[in-house]
């Protein structure tokens, strides 16, 4: 009978740990892939010949010709996790930056944003523009597209306004990885 007990006791504490560690573990999703990705790659992840730095508390991927950045969250967060996007487009495609800018900017404000300002940039010796704009269903809700013209590189914020200061600190660490 006594060691029915402490067999069960046993049992219930080790159950009782397994689920203490999957419910922190959940909580603490965001701070463990982070960490994880960051152990693993650094602070920066190589594409289209450049380093791009990736902030604390973001991970990355690719897909195809595409690079993602993106925030992790916590699973009680219903909001999508900020993203940044960087493309490579070919050297060889002449491209008119006011065209860019205009076609752009219809293209953007079609899908339901509507255009705040345009400000200029720069990444290492790569000089662009970046074109603002706030969702119509909310204000908090922002896209930024960036242009590097000479670098071949267009880069995207979705998310709330607050990651805006996170997007030009990227932008503004990019460097080419042959230097």
């Amino acid at each position: 009978m006594t060691q029915r007990r402490t067999l069960s006791r046993s049992t219930l504490c080790l159950g009782s740990a397994l689920i203490l560690v999957l419910l922190a573990g959940s909580f603490f999703l965001p701070e463990i892939v982070s960490t994880y990705w960051h152990l693993r790659f650094g602070d920066s992840t190589s594409f289209g010949g450049r380093n791009i730095p990736v902030p604390k508390g973001w991970w990355a991927s690719t897909r195809s010709d595409l690079l993602i950045i993106q925030k992790s969250l916590r699973f009680y967060q219903s909001e999508d996790a900020p993203t940044i996007s960087v493309e490579v487009f070919g050297p060889s495609k002449q491209v008119d930056p006011e065209t860019l800018k205009q076609a752009s900017m219809r293209t953007i404000t079609e899908k339901g944003y509507t255009f705040h300002d345009d400000k200029p940039i720069q990444a290492g010796t790569d000089r662009g523009y970046c074109l603002n704009f706030v969702s119509a269903k909310d204000d908090k809700s922002i896209r930024i597209t960036c242009y590097l013209l000479q670098g071949h590189l267009s880069l995207d914020l979705f998310g709330p306004s607050s990651e805006a200061q996170t997007f030009y600190s990227v932008i503004s660490q990019i460097r080419s990885e042959d230097k």
